[in-house]
């Protein structure tokens, strides 16, 4: 009985050392931080990093400019105390590629990266601010408007959208059936005619056809359509073999300020495809610089491209043209953004698909030289951290605000 209860005693002291040893050694990793602020200040920048809570613990973060194919722990450039959910790092370099990497009781995380904004974005306020959105509707034909979520439990949800975007600018991309199916009150047109708007541009206008595949409307209190009969023009991507994609372009003038602003509406080629969306983009932009010289330009819509392109082989060949042109992605510069870390694109998936070594959006905002980005928003609709249901689109609605030199 004696040796009994000393076999008993070793083993309930050993499985005490295992009890005391297993919270180390299978310590919480943090998940990948996120930028959600990122402010230029007298030539430096600070940066606000969030991620979801890991456990209790000793957090820190790792910062270093070594680039995504090195972890941040194997090359500290800084190490910044933090609290278990936030921190901001001070003092990075403007335009700079910083990737970050938080740790918990010394156990590191899964890193990202994002460039920083260059000092001639920092953010300026003028006599012009404006906001501006893009939504891809998931609805240029019936069965694309059915796919998912039924057009009938979608169509609620998208006006509800559009009162959420809420912008003196709206792109809809893959909208041309959103405009003329379903409950009629809710048909695009009539929702934004009652919510005080105007048709700017669409992809084609001929008496043979309208194409609404690319819209662009506008908030008649605060912008004028400069002669739409010359300026508001469209096009299919016909030269490329492609009659779903296109863009339309329209010149706006700023109630307010008497500032015009030239805008431009885009779906480029998805797939991999690079070449063509370089092509197109380098179109798209041609067209609009041509016909609008001089003036500051926002181009916006769904570019199926994205920086994560870069780690796959392909290249993120739209923000290559946009920024040899001077122009840049709203996300990439704005001083706040609210949730960079969920894809704007998740395919009516409920659990938000995320990307961790860049922000990771098809739908963007390119802003000409000037224009600054004081917040981005991918306006997701969440419930419990997924997507609430019914989802009104396999895309969030992005917006900006801008402040137009």
């Amino acid at each position: 009985m004696r040796r009994l209860l000393s076999l008993m005693t070793v083993l309930a002291v050993a499985l005490g050392v295992l009890s005391a040893l297993s919270p180390a050694s299978a310590a919480a990793h943090p998940g990948a931080p996120w930028v959600s602020a990122q402010v230029v200040t007298r030539g430096t920048v600070t940066v606000s990093l969030d991620w979801d809570f890991a456990g209790p613990g000793s957090y820190e973060v790792l910062v270093s400019t070594a680039g995504p194919d090195v972890y941040p722990g194997d090359a500290v450039q800084m190490r910044v105390p933090a609290s278990a959910t936030h921190a901001d790092v001070q003092g990075l370099v403007p335009g700079t590629t910083y990737c970050y990497a938080v740790t918990l009781d010394k156990n590191g995380g899964e890193r990202s990266c994002k460039v920083t904004p260059p000092a001639s974005r920092a953010v300026v306020p003028t006599a012009t601010p404006t906001t501006a959105a893009t939504f891809n509707l998931r609805c240029g034909s019936k069965s694309k408007c059915n796919s998912g979520w039924k057009w009938k439990k979608r169509q609620r949800q998208v006006v509800a959208d559009i009162d959420r975007m809420n912008a003196d600018i709206m792109v809809f991309v893959e909208g041309h059936v959103a405009h003329k199916y379903g409950k009629k009150k809710r048909w695009i047109g009539k929702a934004m005619a009652k919510r005080g708007y105007t048709l700017a541009c669409l992809t084609q206008k001929s008496k043979k056809r309208r194409l609404y595949s690319q819209t662009l409307y506008v908030r008649t209190s605060v912008y004028d359509v400069v002669d739409a009969k010359h300026n508001s023009k469209g096009s299919r991507f016909k030269r490329f073999g492609d009659r779903d994609h296109g863009f339309c372009q329209a010149l706006l003038s700023h109630r307010a300020s008497g500032k015009q602003v030239a805008v431009a509406a885009i779906h480029l080629r998805d797939g991999k495809a690079d070449g063509v969306r370089q092509q197109e983009t380098a179109y798209v932009l041609n067209r609009v610089t041509s016909a609008f010289p001089g003036r500051p330009t926002v181009v916006l819509g769904d570019f199926n491209s994205h920086r994560g392109l870069d780690r796959r082989g392909q290249t993120d060949t739209p923000r290559v043209v946009m920024e040899a042109a001077g122009f840049a992605d709203a996300s990439d510069i704005a001083a706040h953004l609210t949730y960079p870390h969920l894809n704007s694109a998740h395919a009516f998936k409920t659990d938000p698909p995320r990307s961790s070594t860049w922000p990771t959006h098809v739908d963007r905002i390119f802003v000409s030289p000037g224009i600054t980005v004081p917040n981005w928003d991918n306006i997701a609709v969440l419930s419990g951290g997924r997507y609430a249901t019914p989802m009104a689109s396999d895309h969030n609605p992005i917006r900006a605000t801008l402040y137009i030199p």
